[in-house]
């Protein structure tokens, strides 16, 4: 199997090393079960005893097997359900490796609490299941993960490198970890230089994190734990983004200190808007200037649309609501237009567009005459120039029906993944 962790095997210095040749997340597998008995209400009850044990036993298990995964216990909070325990054990590779990987201490489970299969999919599948409906509770690694988590956990300088997750946090709390997992497993960000996918992809997470807070004060306590899961996933995304503007901002000198994300026990939706707010003053006195006008607009459309870019969010959006936020995008079609035709038309001159990219791209030329004469050898400028000549009112209207679907497809790295009703 190829070595996934760092290469030196040695925390030296005060920054934590990167996750080297990270897996594609395709190829690790996620099996969750349901465990035991439904719980009566959505307080978090203590771990049971046998799940406490299925713990202590699954990583030396996994690690004898020469597996690398980890398994995370977690309460599902879905609105629909009754709230329960739920397993989910990841392993770099086959579903079947994974279950020979933590064959004894899952037997051991079985024996002792009722199992019922709830799911398995690869990461990319189960991570939205994840964060609408589960509160982490326990999260454990093995093999490489664990090896990489271990040098950056234990090391004195660890805690104080993802200090953004909020303050107070021991390093083995799951909430701890989650932006570490995501460091592991997601887009590796800001590497060769901040780009404005990075930008948006900041936004969208700060605008996201804001809108939960809104939601979770609308809703009132009843409403609250069907909230927390998102809460504590989109919150630790958003620290696991802001990692790297963090390590970024250590070389800038005169710039203010980042501030904490609110991660308290007693925290309230006012005091962590109120850390929100304090990190997007941080974000557009350091990084999103009028400077950088492409950097800033796409942080800016990333915050101000966080729900209109991610499906997930959108069934708690009335149609009123949900015109407002396409509104809100109007001023940014041609921006965006103008970015994913740098990609592209890159793409071209380089010989690494694909057929399908290209067939796209015919298709909106048809929509839009105006872009026909650019090519492979085409210039910022003279994309600029093309786009400028389409009149608002057709750049609205094709921004809806072709741009997003073509900025999903011509820029890989930055999904939008926009539904429409």
């Amino acid at each position: 199997m190829t070595d996934i962790s760092n290469a030196s095997g040695q925390y030296s210095g005060f920054l934590p090393p990167r996750f080297k040749d990270r897996p594609d997340a395709d190829d690790v597998m996620v099996k969750t079960w349901l465990v035991g008995d439904a719980l009566p209400d959505h307080t978090v009850p203590e771990m049971p005893v046998p799940l406490s044990l299925f713990f202590d036993l699954v990583a030396p298990s996994a690690q004898r097997a020469g597996a690398s995964g980890f398994a995370m216990l977690w309460l599902d909070h879905h609105p629909h359900e009754q709230p329960g325990w739920r397993l989910s054990v990841a392993h770099l590779g086959a579903v079947d490796d994974l279950e020979r990987a933590v064959a004894k201490p899952l037997a051991r489970l079985v024996d002792a609490m009722a199992l019922a299969e709830f799911e398995t999919e690869n990461w990319h599948m189960t991570r939205p299941l994840w964060r609408k409906r589960a509160e982490p509770v326990k999260l454990v690694f093995w093999g490489a993960f664990a090896k990489h988590a271990r040098a950056i956990f234990d090391h004195g300088d660890g805690a104080s490198f993802y200090q953004p997750l909020g303050a107070g946090l021991r390093a083995d709390h799951v909430a701890a970890s989650l932006p570490l997992l995501e460091d592991m497993l997601g887009d590796p960000f800001l590497m060769g230089g901040m780009g404005f996918e990075d930008a948006m992809r900041l936004g969208m997470a700060l605008g996201r994190a804001h809108l939960i807070e809104s939601w979770i004060e609308a809703g009132g306590s009843e409403k609250e734990p069907y909230f927390r899961p998102m809460r504590i996933w989109h919150h630790a995304w958003l620290s696991n983004a802001m990692i790297d503007p963090a390590v970024a901002s250590l070389a800038m000198s005169g710039k203010p200190a980042m501030p904490a994300l609110d991660f308290a026990p007693d925290s309230t939706p006012d005091t962590r808007r109120k850390s929100l707010d304090d990190l997007s003053a941080w974000l557009t006195t350091v990084f999103f200037t009028d400077e950088q006008p492409a950097l800033r607009n796409a942080f800016v459309a990333g915050v101000q649309n966080a729900v209109w870019l991610d499906s997930d969010l959108q069934q708690y959006l009335q149609p009123q609501q949900r015109g407002e936020i396409l509104q809100g995008l109007m001023p940014y079609c041609r921006w965006f237009l103008a970015m994913a035709l740098y990609n592209h038309l890159g793409n071209l001159a380089s010989g690494t567009a694909r057929d399908d990219q290209i067939e796209f791209y015919a298709t909106l030329v048809d929509a839009l005459p105006e872009l026909a004469p650019l090519g492979d050898l085409a210039t910022q400028r003279d994309i600029e120039q093309h786009i400028i000549r389409i009149d608002a009112a057709r750049a609205a209207s094709a921004f809806d029906t072709l741009v997003l679907p073509f900025c999903d497809l011509l820029m890989p790295r930055r999904q939008f993944d926009a539904t429409r009703s």
